[in-house]
């Protein structure tokens, strides 16, 4: 077959190639200048051209070298006649591209399947990626629509503009359907993701904790990890779960704080008495919630309560030398003025009396209220020790020995004597029986192995020197072979320490007042119970700790004067108060004569004078009556508040 010359090959090519533009081809030569022979090229679906009109006539083969032997290269030619008008390219079916937003489990993002308030906000933040992800390719296919679709042809010569206008709207209503099919599984996508995310939203909200706090007094500022989320009273339901930091201020009073670890939908409700700011100084100064905490030892709650004795000694001293500052610097009485009557003079100086004894008494007033909130705070902190002492400890005895005594058969009891009292920590000795079926007591024949001991004693050691030692025994428990025997029986005094300083009194009384529960933790003695806001009745005594007995509050001499004199000046005041109406009584009885009067010279003037003279005596004797009980009244208001001064 002759050879088609290489140059004629090339110029056909060409022409194929510039009538389908879109088509790149590359020609392979050997080394004799011939074409390689190749498989025919295929075009990706997204990258062909828009489909034209069918050619006239059937791609040429091109002849293959004489020694090859592959089948031939199938070429594209020129269309015989080109075609008359394109037409409009078929949309291709839009696939979403290969992201991660593909390969998210939305139904597993979206379960309620965990408690864990981080894991939500991790996906929520996945999805809401994939979301923005999404919303990107939807605007890159608007834009990859706009650019394929057809421009729209200008406005023709001989074409009307109801023409024009109808071709305007055709395609743009066209080019709007094709956008709206290219974007769609992008749209349909991202409703999912959307709904998604919604679920995931829904169940970290059902993780939201609840804070609410209430103070007294209302509208402080309630802070939340030193963000202000409002004033109470308030209900928060938004607080996220982990370390939170309570924080309340109020202007005039003392901060409060706390640090607590909220649990996912946690609801915690806090009740709040803020306190005053105290005019005492700062140094020593006692906070109430923090000092009553059960959180240390008997030694430690010690050491609070010799706190809290001298933070009492040392208000008393500072009341004195507040009350001493405020006389000196009270500001004096201006004396009389010119233009000033002798009444208005003493009335100005009655305000200005008055007003310094209130001051005063206000002071002294805020000095017994705190006296009696620290005292109460050692009635809570000697409870505190007891319930530290009442703890039961049980502990298992290595070396403790069992002796077995005579063998009741009737009753089927051991007697029982059990003891270590050599040890240098827990030593004891306990004396009574143990019930033993016949026949095991017999298949034993006294033999101790097997036996198990557990003691349990209070967490008041008795001290001595610098050794404690663990003697106030509660009970006992003995079991063989993992059976429970039934014991009974008391423990015995230790001789050796019976003679050592300390063991009879205090240690000895105390432990059995604790054992025989005369002195028992009182539950009611809290917070509350040292602000005031609820009476506890009787508590621990705070000077004599053996002594349980002892009232929460003692009013004192200046108390009990106080309520005196305060209800003596009510009683004379009411009085005279009855007596002032009797007065206004008799005087508009007066009036009323008056306005019948019949004058001097009627036969009815004597009768008339003598009943107006009846009430003008009754009267008299009233206002007399009211002015003594007034002036009593008010000289034991004047002793009463005199007791806030002295």
């Amino acid at each position: 077959m002759k050879k088609v010359p290489l140059i004629l090959v090339l110029s056909i090519l060409s022409l194929a190639f510039a009538q389908e533009g879109t088509i790149k081809f590359q020609v392979s030569l050997d080394s004799t200048g011939m074409l390689i022979p190749a498989p025919p090229r295929t075009v990706p679906l997204a990258a062909q051209p828009p489909k034209s009109a069918p050619p006239a006539t059937q791609p040429t083969t091109a002849p293959a070298p004489a020694a090859a032997s592959a089948p031939p290269v199938a070429v594209p030619s020129k269309a015989a006649t080109p075609p008359a008008k394109q037409p409009e390219a078929q949309p291709q079916k839009t696939t979403l591209s290969s992201n991660k937003s593909q390969i998210l489990n939305l139904a597993e993002l979206s379960a309620k399947d965990t408690a864990s308030f981080e894991t939500y906000s991790w996906r929520r933040a996945l999805v809401q990626d994939s979301i923005a992800a999404m919303q990107r390719e939807i605007e890159n296919s608007k834009k990859r629509t706009m650019s394929q679709f057809p421009p729209l042809e200008p406005k023709g010569e001989y074409e009307k503009q109801a023409e024009f206008d109808a071709r305007r709207d055709k395609r743009d209503r066209e080019l709007g359907e094709r956008m709206i099919r290219d974007y769609k599984p992008y749209a349909d996508r991202l409703s999912e993701l959307e709904r998604a995310k919604k679920k995931i939203e829904d169940n970290q909200s059902s993780l939201y904790c609840t804070v609410e706090i209430r103070t007294n007094p209302a509208q402080a500022s309630i802070f939340l990890n030193k963000d202000e989320i409002g004033a109470s009273p308030i209900e928060y339901n938004i607080a996220l779960p982990g370390l939170t930091v309570i924080s309340v201020q109020k202007e005039k009073y003392e901060p409060w704080d706390t640090t607590i670890t909220l649990q996912p939908a946690q609801k915690i409700r806090l009740n709040l008495t803020l306190q005053e700011k105290s005019i005492f100084s700062k140094e020593g100064e006692i906070n109430f919630q923090k000092i009553i905490a059960r959180d240390t030892t008997v030694r430690g709650y010690r050491l609070r309560i010799n706190r809290v004795k001298a933070r009492i000694k040392q208000i008393d001293n500072e009341i004195k030398v507040i009350l001493e500052d405020f006389g000196r610097t009270y500001p004096p009485l201006e004396p009389k003025r010119p233009d000033e009557t002798i009444q208005d003079f003493e009335r100005r100086q009655t305000t200005w009396r008055e007003d310094g004894i209130r001051q005063a008494g206000l002071l002294r007033y805020k000095h017994e209220t705190y006296t009696n909130q620290l005292v109460r705070t050692l009635n809570v902190l000697e409870n505190n020790v007891i319930a530290t002492e009442s703890q039961l400890i049980a502990e298992t005895p290595a070396n403790a020995r069992i002796t077995l005594g005579a063998y009741d058969v009737e009753r089927e009891i051991f007697e029982l004597d059990i003891q270590d009292t050599t040890n240098a920590k827990t030593p004891f000795h306990f004396v009574g029986i143990v019930g033993i079926p016949r026949d095991t007591a017999k298949a034993m024949n006294r033999s101790t192995e097997g036996f198990l001991i557990g003691i349990n004693f209070l967490n008041y050691p008795f001290v001595y020197k610098d050794s404690s030692f663990n003697l106030a025994m509660k009970g006992i428990s003995l079991s063989r072979k993992a059976t429970s025997l039934r014991v009974n029986g008391s423990f015995k005094p230790i001789s050796k320490f019976e003679f050592m300083e300390g063991y009879m009194i205090p240690w000895r009384s105390h432990a059995d007042s604790l054992m025989g529960g005369e002195l028992k933790v009182n539950s009611c003695l809290d917070l509350d119970y040292i602000m005031g806001k609820k009476g506890c009745g009787k508590g621990p005594d705070v000077a004599n700790p053996t002594n349980p007995i002892l009232p929460v509050q003692n009013l004192g001499w200046r108390g009990w004067t106080r309520i005196g004199t305060f209800t003596t000046a009510a009683i004379f005041g009411a009085v005279a108060v009855k007596k002032n109406l009797d007065v206004l009584h008799y005087a508009d009885k007066q009036k009323g004569l008056m306005r019948k009067n019949p004058g001097q010279g009627d036969p009815l003037y004597n009768e008339w004078y003598n009943g107006w003279k009846e009430y003008d005596d009754k009267k008299n004797d009233r206002a007399t009556s009211r002015n003594i009980l007034g002036a009593f009244a008010g000289i034991f208001a004047v002793g009463g508040i005199l007791t806030f001064v002295f």
